[in-house]
């Protein structure tokens, strides 16, 4: 193994599976700190904070700082805050998101002459006058971008229909394409924690258990580690035609015991 500066984990069904810490995965992970790798959290979620990561990973016994979390709407957020002039949003998106962008000073619109972007995020309060003023603004030109593109977001005994969804509804109705994501497995994620950990993407291992989202960032130049703790079983990882995993492991702790040993 190349030995890399910099680890990212994904977190429901790399390090957890909903509340429960996955069997090693709590130990493995302080022993890659305590060697001096820099060790950061990345989310497709948007609809929970890196606080409350932080809250969650410490109660399982991760020391973590909120430095080293990220997730896909906070990664969206810095995007627009960087754009000059900052540009108008309509989010399609939970409590969460809304108040991170809120808190960041970018401005929310509903008036379709007024929205430059329309976020689709993962929002279980989807409704028919959200998707309405997605369809106005995008017919008056404001370009569709998400937070995510995941299909579901895992839940013990199934899963909840995620950003994907919403994407797709507005690319029907309104006759467009979705712009990019922000999340995994955007350069963008990628160019996010390669800056904070402020080395090349090549000495960035991402490891985590979902093929398209995780082992997709190969594709930005990192090296990737599936672990078979959660969506990616041996049998679709045979299948699999996208970018190759650089390394398959069956969990965290024997992708640490690599790193590390």
């Amino acid at each position: 193994m190349h030995r890399p500066k910099a680890v990212v984990f994904d977190l429901d069904g790399t390090v957890y599976l909903g509340d429960q810490p996955l069997p090693g995965a709590v130990a493995a992970i302080g022993r890659l700190m305590a060697a001096g790798t820099a060790v950061f959290f990345l989310s497709n979620n948007p609809t929970k904070t890196p606080s409350d990561y932080v809250r969650k990973l410490t109660h399982m016994g991760i020391a973590v700082r909120q430095e080293q979390v990220l997730t896909s709407g906070l990664i969206l957020t810095e995007w627009l805050q960087a754009q000059q002039p900052v540009p108008t949003v309509f989010p399609i998106a939970e409590a969460a998101f809304c108040a991170m962008l809120a808190e960041a000073g970018i401005p929310v619109s509903t008036d379709p002459a007024h929205i430059d972007y329309v976020i689709a995020s993962f929002d279980r309060t989807f409704a028919y006058p959200k998707l309405q003023t997605a369809f106005d603004a995008v017919r008056a030109g404001a370009r569709l971008i998400a937070t995510n593109p995941d299909k579901y977001c895992p839940v013990p005994g199934g899963g909840e229909p995620d950003a994907a969804a919403i994407i797709a509804a507005i690319e029907a109705c309104a006759d467009t394409s979705l712009a990019w994501c922000a999340g995994k497995p955007s350069p963008l994620a990628a160019q996010a924690v390669a800056r904070r950990a402020g080395c090349a993407l090549a000495d960035c291992l991402m490891v985590g258990d979902r093929l398209e989202t995780d082992i997709g960032m190969g594709a930005t130049g990192m090296q990737t580690a599936v672990v078979l703790t959660g969506a990616t079983t041996p049998a679709l990882l045979a299948a699999w035609a996208g970018h190759p995993p650089t390394y398959v492991a069956a969990d965290v702790a024997e992708v640490v015991a690599m790193i590390v040993d």
